[in-house]
């Protein structure tokens, strides 16, 4: 009697426990599914075991294909048919072969993904005891616009709102790789405002201020969509011009230069004249690093100051014997025409 007792209190204290326990999975399963990032548990087999509510919103999985328990690789592969990645179509085979390559060695280094909606969602992989991953993918969208906010910031010049000199230089290595590997045609344009000193010494800084920002928007508006312009410092620029032969980089110079030119300088209400100078290269087949480039672009530049000003020079050999100008020199002693731009500073500002 007490042995049957005894057997029939543990058979009803294991159906409480197996309810308790049942009560308490569902409970778990509640929160989990409330959670408003993706969980995904695959099993040793990479097979779907479970897969939460914000996964199915991320990725856009109807309940009928994840609660069927396919395989990981058929699970995105639904995500990639309903183009829920927003990226071009060569980089979604890139996407889906990190996850996987993550997902087998159980590496647990984060994976950004950017959905269609511009959303973008952090992958992370974690191994579970018996071989299984726990997968989560978490809205990171917040995070990423600032640190891309704050990397933009610091690739940007203040005054001007063009690439900075270290920015202006990183963009310009990816160009000049491209030459490197495909032969495509590259120029590059070094610019200098004529007489800047004089007017910061004649107007005062603010003016000096106006003009670059002018210039440097002349630049903005009119360079094309695939030119990289930077501002190196003071009232020096430069221009990229992926594509471009020697005539079209001269042309491109000329026509800044004639916009520069053309269009008087809002200053306090009053109008400023300014020019500038402007030194045209392009990389040749001998040209054996960006640097070179930059040089010969400089050393037309000097040729440009020293013809004058308010002109466009384009790089020849000869011009390596004639050396640039000492930093501050505002180039070689002026000519006529330089002396009629000095002129022109003093008496345009009314």
């Amino acid at each position: 009697m007490i042995a049957a007792d005894t057997a029939a209190a543990n058979g009803t204290a294991g159906d409480m426990t197996g309810a308790e326990t049942a009560a308490q999975l569902a409970a778990l399963r509640a929160i989990v599914d409330g959670l408003d990032y993706g969980i995904v548990v695959l099993d040793a087999e990479r097979r779907v075991q479970f897969v939460n509510r914000a996964f199915r919103k991320f990725w856009r999985v109807p309940d009928t294909v994840a609660d069927s328990r396919p395989t990981f690789i058929k699970l995105m592969y639904h995500g990639r048919g309903t183009a829920a990645y927003a990226v071009a179509q060569h980089q979604l085979g890139d996407y889906l072969t990190k996850q996987l390559e993550s997902i087998r060695s159980g590496h647990e280094t984060p994976l950004n993904i950017r959905l269609c909606n511009g959303e973008i969602i952090r992958f992370h992989c974690k191994v579970l005891p018996g071989g299984g991953r726990l997968l989560t993918y978490g809205n990171v969208s917040d995070l990423v616009r600032e640190a891309e906010a704050l990397e933009q910031l610091a690739a940007i010049d203040g005054m001007t709102g063009l690439n900075n000199r270290r920015q202006f230089f990183k963009l310009a290595a990816v160009e000049w790789s491209r030459f490197q590997r495909y032969g495509r045609p590259l120029g590059l344009l070094m610019m200098d405002i004529d007489l800047f000193k004089r007017v910061n010494d004649t107007f005062g800084h603010h003016a000096g201020d106006e003009v670059i920002k002018a210039v440097a928007k002349v630049l903005q508006v009119h360079k094309r969509a695939s030119d990289i312009a930077g501002r190196l410092g003071g009232e020096e620029f430069a221009l990229v011009l992926p594509e471009a032969t020697a005539d079209s980089a001269v042309g491109a110079a000329e026509r800044l230069r004639k916009l520069v030119a053309e269009q008087p300088i809002e200053v306090d209400g009053k109008r400023l004249a300014v020019t500038i100078s402007i030194g045209a290269s392009v990389c040749r087949a001998d040209t054996a690093a960006i640097e070179d480039l930059l040089n010969e672009a400089d050393l037309a530049l000097y040729q440009a100051k020293r013809s004058g000003r308010n002109r466009v020079c384009r790089y020849a050999p000869e011009m390596a014997a004639l050396g640039t100008p000492a930093a501050g020199s505002q180039g070689a002693p002026a000519s006529d025409s330089a002396m009629a731009a000095s002129k022109n500073l003093e008496s345009t500002l009314r």
